[in-house]
């Protein structure tokens, strides 16, 4: 998925008044198999419109007794510089385990909009307890709302992670499907949002190899983030990072030193595009104690244009 770069106000909210549909999977979708089963889908689906014929309805994709791969958490944390204590899951690591699974969703026949052209937006994630790497866990997506909005339609994903009988994890994941008139630029953007007060952390940079070092954790390996002559055919003159290991590198920052013990929420939105090579700087204060929360953002360090803005907290013991 591509990144956005504004976040659409809240739309109107489409009715989910149709069939609700459950499926349990065993082995989720590669992504070779989501481009077959999408691309016929795409055919018949115009971006930026519901599918004349198909009344949204609850759809829910779970996935039960996953157990995490230690290995792939640690090459996990390697690839995002992750800080957290060696043998823990880092806070943004399970989503990755949620992009088949809302996949299953999108390249349905019941899913009233393109499979193509969806962009990620925002992200909300909350971790209510530890994660350990030996942990076997069961998931759940929802498809939890769809807002008509003036760039499009906005959808949004509700997912959960629960071990045994406890929620452990859980998250929202919003999609766009872009309108025609949003696609061309045509429409002025009305809605600035504010940045949060610039307290600068760290200044990297960002090699042209890290779309592929996440690919290859991650299992995305959407063209656009690998390599220039994947990326062109799709507007981009370079590969542009995953926004969730952007995700991950604000967060991490924000997240040194400190207990992730105690309950954490972090809510980031996808702005620009981050063109690989290059240089950020990622602005986050330090968490320090519970019932704070604390501004994040990842700049280009140059022109300092926001790639995401957004804030963790350290949710109190009672929330």
């Amino acid at each position: 998925m591509e990144h956005d770069v504004t976040r659409a106000e809240t739309g109107r909210v489409i009715a989910l008044s149709g069939p609700r549909t459950e499926r349990n999977v065993r082995k989720p979708l590669h992504i070779s198999e989501m481009f077959l089963k999408g691309l016929p889908r795409a055919a018949r689906k115009e971006q930026g419109k519901l599918t004349e014929g198909i009344v949204p309805g609850p759809m829910i994709v779970r996935q039960r007794g996953l157990r995490f791969d230690p290995r792939r958490i640690e090459a996990y944390r390697r690839v995002c510089e992750y800080e957290s204590e060696p043998g823990r899951v880092p806070l943004p690591y399970p989503e990755i385990h949620f992009t088949p699974l809302m996949a299953e969703a999108i390249v349905s026949n019941r899913f009233p909009l393109s499979p193509l052209g969806l962009i990620h937006t925002h992200q909300t994630i909350t971790l209510h307890e530890p994660l350990h790497a030996h942990d076997v866990v069961d998931l759940t997506a929802e498809l939890a709302s769809i807002r008509e909005t003036h760039r499009g339609y906005e959808v949004d994903f509700a997912l959960a992670l629960d071990r045994g009988a406890t929620r452990v994890w859980s998250g929202v994941t919003t999609v766009l499907s872009r309108a025609e008139e949003a696609r061309s630029g045509r429409r002025r953007r009305t809605r600035v949002e504010s940045a949060p007060p610039r307290v600068a952390t760290q200044v990297l940079s960002v090699s042209r190899s890290t779309g592929v070092a996440f690919a290859r954790v991650s299992g995305d390996w959407n063209p656009h983030h690998l390599w220039w002559f994947t990326a062109k055919p799709l507007g981009y003159q370079r590969p542009i990072a995953h926004g969730m290991w952007t995700f991950a590198r604000a967060v991490t920052v924000a997240l040194r030193g400190i207990d992730e013990d105690m309950p954490i929420e972090a809510s980031i939105s996808f702005k620009r595009p981050l063109l690989m090579p290059g240089r950020i700087q990622i602005e986050a204060p330090r968490l320090e104690s519970q019932g704070q929360c604390v501004p994040v953002a990842v700049r280009d360090a140059r022109t300092a244009a926001p790639h995401v803005l957004g804030e963790v907290c350290a949710l109190a013991s009672n929330a």
